[in-house]
């Protein structure tokens, strides 16, 4: 039985093959027939004028706990996304031990938000997924095992590398959490405790997930001044795990370090030549956005947030991060140097008395109170409890260019709710195509489509979704290319594009003529 026909669209699969004429059939939640459709009691979406693909799929999102919220997240289904990859930097919340909760909710309050602590009911990954799956969804979820939850359930916050006894027990958590439905492993190597790991430790947490046939999505340990050897980092993971490679948000943090990304796509290049399997994934965004606790020094963490959250109120102790400001590049990544605290806005606080400081910047901030910024920054963090997040200025677009046009990219927003939030949790895919494909013409429309359907697709392992084809789940997406547009700005971020009348995820109409249906027929995928 056919629910839905979709008459007359220019049809891009998203194999990357020019588009055709043609109906889409819609029925049980999959896509019937493609062709001349007609018969049957169904209703029939006209699209004359527009653009019929899969699904976008978001390789890298912060809804980790904004799912478990009363009112569910638009975002992204407004933007055409019906798939989001979550679990990102190595803070996701499994798996975790009753002991450790309150810490864990401090550790992800900028990046992922706050939840009832009462709604914390799972321990480990699979707990996790099948709360989720309770939920009312509006789009598809896949999970990452987050390196930061494993390494604080066996070795707390501690600042030292893992014993075999130790690196034995993650392991374990590692390999249970990919038999739950995992589909890779992430870690964040600026954010405690992922930044503790050693090499060593990544390589044998990643031996567990090749063996799954899972990615492991890494944040580098530095995109400035050592991103060069960073990237060396991963490279050296996957060789000799064998696990298939995806750098998040492949970037160049400062003007200074710009031209070192010729020289990381180079290695890339060496790299996939030589047989290795690696990806990455870019907003179209100059400017980044994540926690502020990552401008200060690394060590800060290494008692944990709660400890954190005092010892930032003592004289002697910030008196130590004062004098890590006044070392340079080489030593560690000090955003007062790489990109100025002019540069660095401050985009969501819990405190209704701190609202006013959202989409200032930090200097700005720090004048109006008549205070020095780092000053300002510790006690902001303190009396937030951490949970404060920001948006830096650091990019080049020459850079972004060369990022984004190589084959082996494809485009994560990395957008995190809260606040005036960075423009890329509403505007990303729009502005992908808008930008990249209508205005500077860098890549053929079927070209942008498989970049942000089958690629990811094909990254993660998922074979039914991603193409549009008889027999695979109908997540599709009807847009204008003529129209297609972000209309969300750093100084107006909630904003919804524009030029996306229809989405459908699993067979069901969720968004009807740019307005929400109501339907959450999301579904919670398992590698």
């Amino acid at each position: 039985m056919i629910d839905y026909v979709i008459h007359d669209a220019m049809v891009l699969d998203g194999t990357g093959r020019e588009g055709y004429r043609a109906d889409i059939g819609i029925g049980n939640g999959k896509i019937v027939s493609i062709g001349n459709v007609q018969g049957g009691r169904h209703r029939t979406i006209d699209g004359t004028g527009l653009v019929a693909s899969p699904g976008f799929i978001d390789m890298h999102t912060h809804s980790d706990l904004e799912l478990f919220k009363a009112q569910p997240p638009d975002a992204k289904v407004r933007q055409g996304v019906t798939t989001e990859l979550l679990g990102q930097d190595g803070l996701g919340t499994a798996p975790v031990k009753e002991a450790d909760v309150e810490v864990l909710i401090k550790l992800l309050s900028g990046l992922n938000g706050l939840i009832p602590r009462e709604k914390w009911i799972w321990r480990s990954l699979g707990d996790y997924l099948e709360a989720l799956g309770k939920q009312s969804l509006p789009n598809n979820v896949a999970v990452l095992i987050s390196h930061g939850p494993v390494r604080m359930n066996v070795m707390g916050m501690g600042e030292r590398d893992a014993n075999d006894r130790e690196l034995g027990a993650m392991k374990r958590l590692v390999r249970e959490a990919m038999e739950e439905g995992a589909f890779g492993l992430s870690t964040g190597l600026i954010y405690p405790p992922c930044s503790y790991g050693n090499t060593r430790e990544l390589i044998e947490l990643n031996q567990e997930i090749a063996v799954e046939d899972g990615i492991f999505v890494v944040h580098l340990r530095d995109e400035g001044y050592y991103l060069s050897t960073s990237f060396d980092e991963a490279i050296r993971i996957s060789k000799e795990s064998g696990v298939h490679l995806h750098i998040s948000h492949l970037q160049a943090y400062g003007k200074v370090n710009w031209p070192t990304m010729d020289e990381v796509l180079k290695k890339a290049d060496t790299f996939i030549q030589d047989g290795g399997e690696i990806s990455w994934d870019r907003y179209p965004y100059l400017a980044g956005s994540t926690v502020l606790t990552v401008v200060l020094p690394p060590w800060t963490y290494n008692e944990g947030p709660a400890a954190l959250i005092e010892n930032l109120k003592k004289s002697a102790y910030r008196a130590r991060i004062h004098a890590d400001f006044e070392k340079g590049l080489d030593v560690w990544h000090n955003r007062q140097i790489s990109v100025g605290w002019e540069n660095i806005i401050v985009t969501a606080v819990q405190l209704e008395k701190n609202c006013w400081m959202e989409g200032k910047s930090c200097q700005a901030i720090a004048n109006e109170l008549k205070m020095n910024p780092i000053d300002m920054i510790c006690d902001l963090l303190s009396e937030e409890n951490l949970a404060v997040t920001m948006i830096s200025f650091y990019g080049s677009e020459e850079v972004l260019e060369k990022v984004l046009t190589h084959a082996h990219a494809t485009l994560g927003s990395d957008g995190i709710y809260g606040g005036r939030p960075h423009p890329r949790l509403y505007g990303t895919y729009p502005r992908f195509i808008k930008r990249y494909v209508r205005e500077k013409k860098m890549f053929t429309l079927a070209e942008a489509i498989k970049k942000i359907t089958s690629f990811p697709a094909q990254i993660l392992g998922i074979s039914d979704r991603g193409v549009l084809s008889e027999g695979k789940w109908a997540d599709i997406v009807l847009f204008d290319p003529e129209k297609i547009d972000d209309t969300a700005t750093y100084q107006e971020p909630i904003s919804y594009p524009e030029g996306i009348p229809y989405v459908f995820v699993n067979g069901k109409l969720v968004v009807d003529q740019q307005r929400l249906t109501g339907n959450l027929p999301g579904q919670v995928l398992r590698k």
